[in-house]
């Protein structure tokens, strides 16, 4: 696949998922998502057991602060030393830009949290979007897309990407099945994360494409 087709693909992907954004909300303002979120929540109850919260208590725990955090810095120090410092630069931009947009959204919007449904403590801050798919889906996304390509010799490496998409589509449904987040919490924020995995991909591989450009046809030195 060569560099403009990578690109287009970047670029349609983008624009769907934030066509798609866009889409949920304007359905949020004009007050049109009570059905779907009334029915994802009657959907999540009639599917709970036991063994059912207990899978996704520990995968909602893998989109959270307290494991993202860590293991971000961990990536960093190490990509860094390693020489992929733009990869750990990208670790950084991926976290930090979609953790904050987050939280500016969270506070315009100032939307409750749904009550009397969730299995978990519900968290402090506001319901839209979930930072959970918001946060998450970007960052394992991009992990991905690295792996597949340092480990492109290996036959595993096809099943990488399509692996973490399954994951993060999970992780985000978690949020609604432990009741501390609405379908249309969790559908903006996970089409907003997927609308930015696209544009990293597109910023890394445009980033990467240039210097190897550099590498390979240096400046020539005046004599």
């Amino acid at each position: 696949m060569n560099q403009t087709t990578r690109k287009n693909g970047n670029v349609r992907g983008a624009f769907t998922f934030a066509v798609l954004a866009t889409i949920m909300f304007a359905l949020y303002v004009a007050g049109k998502v009570a059905g779907m979120d009334q029915a994802a929540i009657a959907f999540a109850e009639s599917i709970r057991s036991d063994v059912g919260t207990a899978f996704f208590q520990s995968v909602t725990n893998l989109g959270g602060g307290m494991f993202l955090v860590p293991v971000a810095v961990m990536m960093i120090v190490v990509l860094y030393i390693k020489k992929y410092r733009v990869e750990a630069m990208f670790v950084l931009i991926s976290l930090g830009v979609s953790e904050v947009a987050n939280e500016l959204l969270k506070l315009f919007f100032a939307r409750p949290r749904p009550s009397g449904v969730n299995l978990i403590e519900l968290p402090e801050s506001f319901s839209f979007p979930s930072g959970h798919a918001m946060i998450g889906p970007a960052f394992y996304c991009m992990v991905a897309f690295w792996f597949a390509q340092w480990f492109a010799e290996k036959r595993w490496s096809l099943l990488v990407q399509p692996a973490v998409f399954i994951f993060v589509a999970v992780l985000a449904f978690s949020r609604v099945y432990l009741g501390v987040h609405y379908l249309s919490d969790v559908l903006t924020g996970f089409f907003l994360s997927m609308c930015w995995y696209f544009l990293l991909r597109l910023g890394y591989e445009e980033w990467m494409g240039r210097r190897r450009s550099t590498v390979a046809n240096p400046i020539p030195h005046s004599r």
